[in-house]
């Protein structure tokens, strides 16, 4: 018995050590990236609030870029991409080959954050354009319920795009973190992450111009992808105190914001391994208005 016990201990021992060595290797510098973050990309998760757990994590808030005109056959990621990516996507689509499509089990890749660039402002146009057509709408039609409440909805969408949004958007990904890099260089702005990509498949109408024929239904084929990594960013115990004294971040005019969310700046680092950890967290700081 004693030989087992000292046999679990010792790995036990190897485990952490090895854990430990991962951790301090994908420390070393340099630095992959190092981004500047506020409450709008770190969200909390429910860990923090039972009280008789002292943890405190933090999940790293990122999107895909919004549908186009909600067309319900976008997909995150395209049917090119996927290809690229190493799954095999049927020329032609028939519902053996989409069942066989769908089938393919999922694969790693990188995913290429930007952050508060040229894919948040486009983010902020959408909803400029959404908000002066409905306002457009409502004066032409001042007496309408449904145009008023459609012009007041679009100003909350607005008002939470610029106040409240999450500035990282998911702008490209890939196989090869060096490829990437070199694609994106700038590594206050860019961060890789490891992640999941899966098949995805849409069956949805097609477009025709002649009502008298029934609809065609035809399959639209990509994938999406998640980084179950960023989901339980730990924060260290000394900055716990820190958070716990943050104000609470002031809700906008015509938006029911939560008592939850507290403001706070926040650098994450990713390292060699594009793992990351926090090397700063500070309150309050001011969100810029676009």
């Amino acid at each position: 018995m004693s030989r087992y016990l000292i046999a679990g201990l010792a790995l036990i021992g190897l485990t952490n050590a090895v854990v430990l060595a991962g951790v301090v290797w994908n420390r070393q510098p340099p630095l992959d990236s190092r981004l500047h973050l506020s409450e709008r990309e770190l969200g909390t998760t429910a860990t923090y609030w039972h009280e008789d757990n002292s943890g405190l994590a933090l999940r790293l808030n990122y999107r895909w870029p919004s549908r186009v005109n909600d067309d319900l056959r976008y997909l995150p990621i395209s049917a090119e991409k996927m290809s690229e990516l190493g799954f095999e996507v049927p020329q032609t689509l028939t519902e053996q080959s989409v069942r066989r499509y769908r089938r393919q089990l999922s694969r790693d890749a990188v995913l290429v954050l930007e952050l508060n660039g040229p894919a948040y402002e486009h983010e902020v146009a959408l909803a400029r354009t959404a908000h002066a057509e409905a306002l457009r709408l409502q004066k032409a039609v001042p007496d309408s319920e449904k145009l008023q409440n459609a012009r007041v909805s679009a100003a909350n969408a607005l008002e939470y795009e610029i106040q409240r949004a999450s500035r990282l958007l998911v702008v490209d990904v890939g196989l090869d973190p060096q490829v990437l890099r070199a694609r994106y260089p700038d590594r206050q702005r860019y961060a890789l992450v490891h992640a999941v990509v899966q098949v995805q498949s849409n069956n949805v109408a097609a477009e025709s111009t002649d009502l008298s024929q029934p609809s065609r239904w035809t399959w639209h084929l990509g994938g999406t992808a998640s980084a179950p990594g960023m989901q339980r960013l730990n924060l260290p115990q000394h900055w716990h105190a820190t958070f716990a004294s943050l104000p609470v971040q002031e809700g906008a005019s015509g938006i029911d914001y939560s008592s939850r969310y507290k403001r706070f700046s926040a650098d994450l680092a990713f390292g060699r391994r594009l793992e990351p950890w926090f090397v700063e967290f500070t309150g309050p700081v001011t969100t810029k208005v676009q």
